[in-house]
């Protein structure tokens, strides 16, 4: 099976004193004592956010993100506390969304608390809420457990766009008893099934515990579909924070995307520094299709062809946006640079021989498994191991870990900038029976010689934004390239 490894950003807003309701949830009050501008919201401040009494679902005004240059995402949140009970709840919490432009993903993001330890979370990251779309009715339903005494609720958008936010709702539904098909008890267990059997850290989980929470989620539900609250909730049991579900339909639009993904997929982009050093951004590449993953590698082949006619002196890797997705195209089309032969592994603990990372000939993939491969001639550099400056981030998480890693060891190479999101694990596709997938995390990356991650890559050289406004990063990057040339 195919590996993928896609982030799961978490947004953490500072943790304020919760309401007991929902405060403000049609965005109609204004209010400037919170970072929104509207009664009850707080605003990470990262994009532009605020009231918008133009453009609305109901009622009198609507919130909206806008995305700023130089910033990865936005958010918004508030705080519900829940009451004591002693058994499981079931929530479900809506809304509705209007977008614009939406580079990479957004929607309605929820995290459920007991004290400060995140019992269940999710960010519709797998949805694919991108592009532009009228005004759209969202919902998660997610269950609680009784030790939950929180639920943070609020909406998000990452990469560039526009998003707005209105009608907002949170209703708890009744959970009865209700016999459950045979062929969903069984969809369910196989489910439970492979995640006790495979996941890196299955031993977190309580199986007994969460079976027989997992088997009363279903209760009276008729459709496969039904059962996907019931497996995210046992993935949450992991507390790796990259497993996770992908439904049905999200699994059909990944894998088979429609004409218009090829216009609309963000491709790597480069430019020269004084003439002398090429700078290239890699984005995220949120795609299963062969057939999109070789037009970005292709196209970023196309791009050191472009730049090395240059005869640049020294080689920028900006990966500093790169939030994940699938790393094999990422690794195919940087390969020239990169270098022909083992770049990493995916290490599973208690197994003997990992699993090798490669990129030959236009190719890159898993052992002797080409899974990436370009349709034209495959690049090849003026200059054999090039000096390469790779800029990492706390956005930098995943698949964006992976290349991160293929660059470690690399003859002529030194790393700038933040420590990445700490997703450095290997997420395995296993599908079901409706086609929906578990992206489950089986694994720990490492690199070409052996040094295991797991969490956090910190860069060679720690450089945190300046507060002036300056890329510190970049400008260490030029300077260090600039004293190879000597």
């Amino acid at each position: 099976m195919k590996r993928l490894a896609i982030i799961s950003v978490l947004f953490a807003l500072s943790r304020i004193t919760s309401s007991q309701t929902l405060l403000n949830p049609g965005f109609e009050q204004a209010d400037t004592a919170f970072t929104s501008g509207l009664h009850g919201w707080r605003s990470n401040r990262l994009y532009e956010t605020g009231r918008d009494t133009l453009t609305r679902h109901a009622g009198r005004s609507s919130l909206f993100l806008k995305s700023i240059p130089g910033k990865g995402f936005g958010a918004f949140s508030q705080l519900v506390a829940l009451p004591p009970s002693a058994v499981v709840r079931k929530f479900r919490v809506s809304g509705y969304l209007k977008r614009e432009a939406v580079e990479q993903y957004t929607g309605i993001w929820i995290n459920v608390f007991e004290g400060e330890n995140s019992l269940f979370f999710d960010n519709m990251h797998a949805r694919n809420l991108n592009g532009t779309a009228d005004w759209t009715e969202v919902a998660t339903e997610f269950f609680v457990e009784e030790t939950a005494n929180e639920i943070q609720i609020g909406g998000l958008l990452v990469g560039q766009g526009r998003v707005w936010f209105d009608s907002f709702a949170v209703t708890e539904i009744p959970i009865g008893a209700e016999q459950v098909p045979d062929s969903l008890r069984t969809y369910l267990t196989e489910a439970l099934d492979m995640i006790q059997q495979n996941a890196l850290h299955r031993d977190s989980a309580n199986w007994p515990k969460v079976r027989e929470l997992a088997l009363l989620m279903i209760s009276g539900q008729t459709a496969y579909s039904g059962c996907y609250p019931a497996i995210r909730y046992a993935l949450g049991k992991l507390k790796d924070k990259h497993s996770f579900l992908m439904g049905a339909t999200a699994a059909s639009e990944w894998s088979q995307p429609d004409a218009v993904a090829f216009r609309e997929m963000p491709l790597t982009t480069g430019e020269m520094l004084d003439g002398k050093i090429a700078c290239l951004k890699m984005p995220a590449v949120s795609s299963g299709s062969d057939a999109l993953n070789t037009w970005f590698a292709d196209q970023l082949h196309n791009l050191l062809d472009s730049l090395d006619r240059m005869r640049p002196q020294g080689w920028i890797l900006d990966l500093r946006g790169n939030g994940g997705g699938n790393c094999w195209p990422m690794l195919a089309g940087i390969g020239p640079l990169l270098g022909e032969g083992v770049c990493g592994y995916f290490v599973v603990p208690g197994r003997e021989k990992p699993e090798t990372w490669f990129y030959r000939k236009g190719a890159a993939g898993i052992g002797k498994t080409a899974i990436t491969k370009v349709g034209r001639k495959p690049y090849k550099l003026r200059q054999k191991q090039a000096p390469v400056a790779v800029l990492t981030g706390p956005r930098t998480g995943s698949s964006g870990e992976v290349v991160t890693v293929a660059f470690r060891k690399r003859p002529n190479t030194r790393s700038f900038g933040e420590p990445t999101v700490g997703l450095s694990t290997g997420n395995q596709s296993y599908p079901l029976r409706d086609g929906a997938q578990i992206l489950l995390t089986t694994s720990i990356y490492a690199d070409r010689e052996g040094v295991l991650y797991g969490s956090k890559i910190v860069p060679d050289e720690v450089l945190a934004p300046g507060a002036d406004g300056k890329d510190a990063a970049l400008e260490a990057a030029v300077k260090w390239l600039a004293g190879r040339r000597k």
